[in-house]
């Protein structure tokens, strides 16, 4: 029943996502997600303990990493330099936080899809939690869509999420603001 759901749902989120360019994981099958939501597992892992190195390793040299309002990031270099300085704005960042903003429980929602054009994607749906430096927090939900390529590495990396939330808690300006 939770693949149906997610089956009818995931055209609704690509229709969500106004004026972005982002690639769209167009599905002819839903495939076991196993091996790409490992992947995600140690992006978590690295997100957690804002590890720059261990967060590059999942990903190729040529990642393309959409965020909301048309932000790119591209390839490892600038993936690099974004990391290092998200990163060290925050005492705690936490992917799949057990609960939602609304305090209720909120396990992640996975799917993987493959398509002949596309490759292999992973979809997720989870809460995420930021503490800044400065003590303000917010828990935000996030849409994931994932490309992997024949090595199981992260090649294209589309967010979705409302930015004004994360934005609020910086002190200096947004971190993002160069990509622009």
């Amino acid at each position: 029943m939770k693949k149906f759901i997610l089956t009818l749902i995931f055209p609704v989120l690509l229709l969500s996502c106004e004026n972005c360019d982002c690639p769209e994981p167009k599905s002819e099958g839903i495939i076991d997600h196993t091996e790409m939501e490992a992947q995600a597992q140690l992006m978590k892992l690295a997100f957690a303990n804002k590890d720059v190195d261990a967060m590059l390793d999942l990903f190729t040299d040529d990642l393309t990493w959409w965020l909301p309002n048309n932000q790119v990031i591209q390839g490892k270099e600038q993936a690099k330099a974004v990391f290092e300085d998200v990163f060290s704005r925050f005492e705690i960042m936490t992917m799949d936080a057990p609960k939602n903003a609304a305090g209720d429980d909120f396990p992640p929602i996975i799917m993987g899809t493959t398509s002949e054009e596309n490759g292999n994607w992973l979809l997720r749906w989870s809460p995420f939690y930021y503490k800044a430096l400065n003590g303000k927090e917010v828990t935000m939900n996030f849409h994931t869509a994932i490309a992997f390529n024949e090595e199981n590495k992260i090649r294209v990396l589309a967010a979705y999420y409302d930015r004004s939330l994360l934005i609020n808690l910086y002190e200096n300006e947004d971190p993002l603001k160069a990509l622009e």
